[in-house]
């Protein structure tokens, strides 16, 4: 798992940036991969953005549709909180990788100028504040309800299978006040992790070396590594990994519930008399599980193609050690962390499509509020 380990490791805010300055290994040039992370920074942003609107949108319709009446309605409305919260990390995070990779490429610019004396401090950067430290906070930030959409999207998908195949032992699993128990859990259990980590960062005053300035710096205590190591090993590769594997089952069995569910209706004749209201009754119930389960199958599924990337970022370093920070392929490496990121704010962003096409309530309340407003 070490190499896992690295993976993560390196996923620091303090990778992401794009410099004029890194070394150029791999299979690329600097140019192409500086040119390759500012894309992908670019879209990233975009996409953050969509999902702030999205989002709010998502929060404020489960609020209409009285989302603390209904356990299930409230998981969604809690996830869309999360994933919220995920795309504002995200923008603020890529804010500033924007603005290293500006005061990167300007001081690369003023260190070549012929005019430039490293007696002047002045021309030493373009913010008094270095972007690098609060980045870090933001990239935690992400991390931290990274993790809680993980738990949150597992929860839903565990608890509806369990609903689907013993429906009689599990049919109210998903209430109102195990929701709230579950999701505080999560919610104390991501920051609480996260704790100790962000208790080894800060922000002091001091002396600038690569850039000839004193200013407000990131101050990483020197048990940072080991700390973060020790996060990275038993909490957010298992977690990423545990989740790719549990969803996939999940799919499968939601899938095949599905799939029986259609082929009995398609092949079950109505009788008449009282009975007929009986399995109307029965047809409808089942039409609004299946309209759940879809959801989830659609959710879950979008979390493991957007999780994707990062299962084979896992892979190549545990194939490849030179795919690595430092190592021969780091600017790949770079790229695909990039990448890990975009794919993070998708999943985060578009949950609303399905439920707008997959929730007839929601897009009624939807259309509604939209209209009122």
């Amino acid at each position: 798992m070490k190499r896992a380990i690295d993976v993560q490791s390196a996923m620091e805010f303090s990778h992401q940036v794009t410099t004029v300055t890194a070394p150029a290994q791999g299979l690329i040039t600097q140019f192409q991969y500086n040119l390759s992370v500012d894309t992908l920074t670019s879209i990233q942003t975009f996409i953050c953005l969509l999902g702030l609107i999205t989002n709010t949108i998502n929060i404020k319709t489960f609020l209409a549709m009285r989302a603390f009446d209904d356990g299930v309605t409230l998981t969604f409305l809690i996830l869309s909180v999360s994933d919220l919260c995920v795309c504002i990390a995200s923008v603020a995070n890529c804010i500033c990788i924007f603005l290293v990779s500006l005061e990167s490429k300007w001081l690369f610019k003023v260190t070549n100028d012929i005019n430039f004396t490293n007696n002047d401090n002045k021309l030493g950067y373009l913010f008094p504040i270095e972007p690098r430290s609060i980045g870090i906070f933001c990239f935690t930030a992400l991390h931290i309800f990274g993790l809680i959409t993980i738990l949150l999207t597992i929860y839903l998908a565990v608890a509806r299978c369990l609903c689907v195949m013993y429906p009689l032992k599990f049919q109210n699993i998903i209430t109102v006040r195990k929701t709230v128990f579950v999701s505080a859990m999560f919610f104390l259990s991501s920051f609480g992790i996260r704790i100790p980590l962000m208790a080894h960062y800060g922000v002091s005053y001091r002396f600038d070396p690569r850039i000839n300035a004193t200013r407000y710096r990131l101050s990483v205590h020197p048990n940072r590594r080991m700390i973060t190591d020790a996060i990275l090993d038993s909490v957010d590769t298992p977690a990423y990994l545990g989740a790719q594997v549990v969803l996939t089952v999940s799919i499968a069995i939601m899938a095949r519930v599905l799939g029986a569910a259609a082929e009995f209706r398609s092949t079950a004749s109505l009788p008449n008399g009282s009975n007929s209201d009986m399995n109307k009754s029965k047809n409808k119930l089942s039409t609004k599980d299946a309209r759940i389960i879809k959801q989830l199958v659609l959710v879950s599924s979008i979390f493991i193609i957007c999780n994707t990337p990062r299962i084979v970022t896992y892979c190549a370093t545990s194939i490849e050690p030179e795919f690595a920070i430092g190592g021969r392929y780091q600017v790949l490496h770079r790229i695909s962390l990039s990448t890990i990121g975009l794919f993070n704010t998708i999943n985060s962003s578009v949950n609303i499509f399905v439920y707008f096409f997959y929730n007839s309530k929601f897009k009624n309340i939807l259309t509604k509020v939209e209209s009122a407003s």
